[in-house]
């Protein structure tokens, strides 16, 4: 009875880590998913709004894998590579955002770490999880091991994610106060009748 009591305890505590894991990893794809959705967007403003929800569409059954790559493709990026000029000759909005590092070297770090999520993810889901023996308490100890040392890479992660989200915000709020300003709208007005002059 004593030993059916100890692995009732310790599958209750490895399926409680083992739900905290996961949420983590929803998390994280969650982010992705977000950052990706508004990373590049033109047009006016009935078009961003539809280009908007076809992203999230697009997104939406996106596994972890494919979001981290078109993460580390479209938004990742070395700041030491020029950025194409965009094409402004229609009336619109552009908004592109990306994350760039000065060090390739840290890049590549940056890039090998998120694959490394996907990897671990995989991993857990596919393979530890697969191969559990439900009736050895030595086996539940194996996998909150597992669980206890992967959470920290995932709440570093998440971090890494939230500075990221905290930057666009901050980065938007910026844009919204200046063009709120009666300066910019001044000096939007002299630019124009400048070029009109010229």
């Amino acid at each position: 009875m004593n030993e059916s009591v100890d692995i009732e305890a310790v599958r209750a505590e490895a399926l409680r880590k083992l739900g905290r894991n996961i949420v983590n990893f929803s998390k994280i794809e969650a982010v992705f998913k977000y950052l990706l959705t508004v990373s590049q967007l033109d047009g006016s403003g009935k078009t961003i709004s539809e280009q908007l929800r076809r992203n999230q569409t697009r997104l939406r059954k996106q596994t972890l894998g494919k979001l981290v790559q078109e993460f580390n493709k479209n938004i990742l990026g070395d700041a030491s590579q020029s950025e194409p000029t965009p094409d402004f000759s229609g009336a619109g909005i552009s908004l592109s955002f990306n994350v760039t590092y000065n060090n390739p070297d840290f890049l590549k770090l940056q890039k090998r770490t998120l694959a490394s999520i996907v990897a671990e993810r995989n991993k857990l889901i596919h393979q530890d999880l697969a191969f559990i023996d439900t009736s050895s308490v030595e086996d539940y100890h194996n996998l909150i091991t597992l669980l206890d040392e992967q959470n920290p890479r995932l709440l570093a992660q998440l971090e890494d994610l939230r500075r990221i989200i905290e930057s666009l915000r901050e980065g938007l709020k910026a844009f919204e106060d200046l063009s709120k300003s009666p300066d910019f709208l001044q000096s939007i007005q002299s630019n124009q009748s400048n070029q009109s002059n010229a």
